[in-house]
């Protein structure tokens, strides 16, 4: 695999072994592509070592080389754009996907991307992965990723056990049992706000409770009919948020303490609780050492019970100005086997599942996962998060988290917050048009 990475540090690529004779006979049926080279742009953390052996075994099978193009995030949106103005992108390329943001970021899909309706491989998303994926009926994008639960509130179950705690489901709860784990000199719930996308999860992952408290709400926002801006609910979370941070309960300077300690935190029990991945458990555990025990409930700001489901999640596109058009495609037919789906997961570190349609995978679910979701009615599970059930919003999720700093430190009002938020969105659907804010 040749790699061209802009990342501080290079991955080396994943070394496996020779082709099977199975694998000989059908790379001989493909021999057509033999010598070809094939590119891939993408953004750092979003392939990962998780997809070299596939990789590997690809350019084996085919004959072929794959030059796979790391960016650094911060970097990637803008080199994209770029390559899309100039014609000059790889074969392949990635975008942070929702059911919005092939508008909002490809722009003109039919004629930067390869139109792969009808595909062998397009059932095997789940209906909610492939909302991100399909533009005006027509599948461009594939979405291979997982299904855990993402940034809900991760807690150490056996400290709460020890000191008789319960898990908290509504703010009062979760606002009188901080002071309890305060008064232990602990850390009740860690917030990294030097990371400047973490803090606004708070907000964000529990989108079923503003759209519960004002039912069509998401409709009414992405069809300019409502604003951030004088929704009651959206103003009593922000209000709670500066409340647990006024008397401390994010530990002492969160906006200038970042996640970089987080597990150390958790595994030397300073901290009680964070927002994070279900995954995070079982790497506390690994790099601490430490035998207690972790689980997750809901963030119940605002008095939440919804789950935080999300359709989105890094998405891999064929550029349709390539020269090696059935290449990709074959690329794609070949990372959507199973055989490759159970290789990508079992090279993946962080996650315990893939989200598809294939029963014949061996999923890893981690026992902390099953007890959770087994806890959330599936009729809890129906609304996306705020951020990509909502267009233009997740756009702009780094000047809302400054703007929820700046409200924590008395800085400008909560309604101001939301009212930011209002016009960054006019913005956004003005570049691309879009009927309803004209």
């Amino acid at each position: 695999m040749k790699r061209k990475s802009f990342v501080a540090v290079a991955c080396a690529a994943a070394m496996i072994a020779s082709m099977t004779s199975g694998l000989t006979v059908f790379a001989e049926e493909t021999a057509d592509f033999s010598g070809e080279e094939l590119s891939i742009l993408v953004s750092a953390g979003w392939m990962d070592n998780r997809y070299d052996a596939t990789i590997e075994r690809f350019e084996d099978t085919y004959g072929v080389t794959v030059d796979l193009q790391t960016i650094p995030a911060d970097q990637y949106s803008d080199l994209l754009q770029s390559k899309l103005a100039t014609d000059s992108c790889a074969d392949i390329f990635w975008i942070q996907s929702n059911p919005f943001a092939i508008e909002s970021t490809i722009v003109d899909p039919e004629k930067y991307c390869i139109d792969f309706t009808g595909a062998s491989w397009e059932d095997l998303m789940p209906e909610a992965r492939k909302t991100s994926c399909v533009y005006n009926d027509k599948l461009y994008g594939l979405q291979i990723w997982h299904n855990s639960p993402e940034y809900v509130m991760v807690y150490n179950k056996t400290l709460f056990e020890e000191n008789g705690w319960e898990i908290p489901s509504t703010y009062a709860e979760l606002k009188d049992l901080c002071a309890k784990i305060a008064e232990q000199g602990i850390t009740p719930w860690f917030m990294p706000g030097a990371d400047g996308w973490q803090h606004q999860l708070a907000f964000f992952q529990i989108g079923g409770v503003y759209e519960e408290a004002t039912p069509g709400l998401y409709d009414a926002l992405n069809t300019n009919q409502a604003t951030f801006a004088d929704n009651e609910k959206m103003l009593e979370v922000l209000n709670e948020f500066k409340e647990l941070s006024d008397a401390g309960y994010f530990g002492e300077d969160w906006i200038g303490t970042d996640s970089t300690n987080l597990g150390n935190e958790f595994g030397d029990r300073n901290i009680a609780m964070a927002m994070a991945n279900s995954s995070y458990i079982q790497q506390i555990k690994d790099d601490t050492g430490t035998e207690d025990e972790f689980g997750m409930f809901l963030i119940p700001l605002g008095d939440n019970t919804w789950y935080p489901t999300n359709p989105a999640g890094p998405t891999m596109f064929g550029y349709k100005g390539t020269e090696h058009e059935d290449l990709v495609k074959e690329f794609f037919n070949f990372v959507t086997t199973t055989e490759s789906l159970q290789e990508i997961l079992d090279n993946s570190p962080a996650y315990t599942n893939v989200d598809m349609n294939d029963d014949a995978i061996e999923q890893h679910w981690l026992p902390e996962e099953e007890e959770f979701l087994a806890t959330v009615d599936d009729s809890k599970k129906s609304v996306s998060v705020l951020q990509t059930g909502t267009k233009y919003t997740n756009d702009y999720w780094m000047q809302f988290g400054q703007d929820m700093v700046a409200f924590c430190q008395g800085e400008m009002e909560a309604n101001d917050v939301l009212a930011n938020m209002d016009t960054n969105r006019a913005e956004a659907a003005k570049t691309v048009g879009d009927a309803n804010w004209n």
